[in-house]
C-alpha cells in the first residue's frame, strides 16, 4: 500500500472507547480501558504488548468473538455492540478470517479438505479447484492429500492461511502465527502473509511477540496495562 493517501482509503475496522471488565476472584479486573483504533482496508497492522496487556482480547473483540464492557466496535461497516452471537457471525461470514498460532486444522480432514470447507461453505461451485489453487499457491500442491498429523507446524499454518484466504477475507485476524514454529519457517508465514496481504488487498491485523514480524507492518500499536498508544516514528520497531 505505499504511495497510497491513507486519508483516503475506507476504514476497515473501528473501535471506540472500549473497555473489558470481567469478575475473577470476587474481584473486577478491568482488562482493556477505553480503546480507540481505527484501521484503513487493505492495511497492515501489529498489536504488540507484554503477555496479559490485553492484546488477545482486544482482537476478540474486534472480531466479535466476545462483546465490550463498553464502547462501539465496527466491522466493516456494521457495529457489532447490539447484534447477538448468531448476527455477529454473519457479519464475520462476509469478510473475516482468523488464523492462529495452534493452527486449529480439523484432524479428520485432508489438506485439500480443510481448506475446500470455508468454500462449501458459501456454496461455491468449483470449491475443490479454487482449494487446490490455493494449495499450490502456499506450495502445497503435492501435499493436498495428507492429514494434519501428517504434516509439519510449518505445514499446517500453510495449509491455514490457505484456508483463511479460500473465504475471500475482506480482514485476516493473525493470533501469533509464527509463534509455535522455528525462525526459518515463521520466516516463510510472514512472507507468505504478507503475499496475501498485498496481492489481495485484505487488511491484516496481527497481534505478535515478535519485533521483527511487527516492524514489517504499515502500523504498530501497543498494549500496556490495558491502553493502547501509537507508536511514534522514534519508538517503531527497526
Amino acid at each position: 500500500m505505499s504511495g497510497v493517501d491513507r486519508n483516503n482509503v475506507a476504514t476497515s475496522l473501528s473501535v471506540s472507547a472500549l473497555t473489558k471488565t470481567v469478575e475473577t476472584g470476587g474481584q473486577a479486573l478491568t482488562i482493556l480501558k477505553g480503546v480507540n483504533l481505527e484501521i484503513k482496508a487493505g492495511d497492515a497492522i501489529a498489536i504488540v504488548g507484554a503477555s496479559g496487556s490485553g492484546k488477545s482480547t482486544l482482537l476478540g473483540l474486534m472480531a466479535g468473538l466476545d462483546l465490550p464492557t463498553s464502547g462501539d466496535v465496527s466491522l466493516l461497516g456494521e457495529s457489532l455492540v447490539n447484534l447477538n452471537e448468531d448476527q455477529r457471525a454473519a457479519v464475520r461470514a462476509r469478510g473475516v478470517s482468523f488464523v492462529f498460532q495452534n493452527f486449529h486444522l480439523l484432524p479428520g480432514l485432508t489438506a485439500l479438505e480443510n481448506v475446500m470447507l470455508p468454500l462449501e461453505i458459501r456454496s461455491v461451485k468449483a470449491a475443490r479447484q479454487e482449494a487446490k489453487k490455493l494449495l499450490a499457491e502456499v506450495g502445497l500442491a503435492q501435499r493436498e492429500h495428507h492429514y494434519p498429523s501428517q504434516l509439519s507446524g510449518g505445514e499446517q499454518q500453510r495449509v491455514a492461511i490457505a484456508r483463511a484466504f479460500a473465504g475471500a477475507p475482506e480482514i485476516l485476524f493473525a493470533d501469533e502465527p509464527t509463534g509455535n514454529l522455528d525462525r526459518k519457517t515463521g520466516q516463510q508465514i510472514e512472507d507468505l502473509l504478507f503475499t496475501l496481504n498485498r496481492d489481495s488487498g485484505t487488511t491484516l491485523v496481527l497481534v505478535t511477540h515478535d519485533p521483527k514480524l511487527a516492524a514489517r507492518c504499515h502500523r504498530q500499536v501497543y498494549m500496556n496495562d490495558g491502553e493502547l498508544f501509537e507508536m511514534t516514528q522514534e519508538e517503531k520497531i527497526l
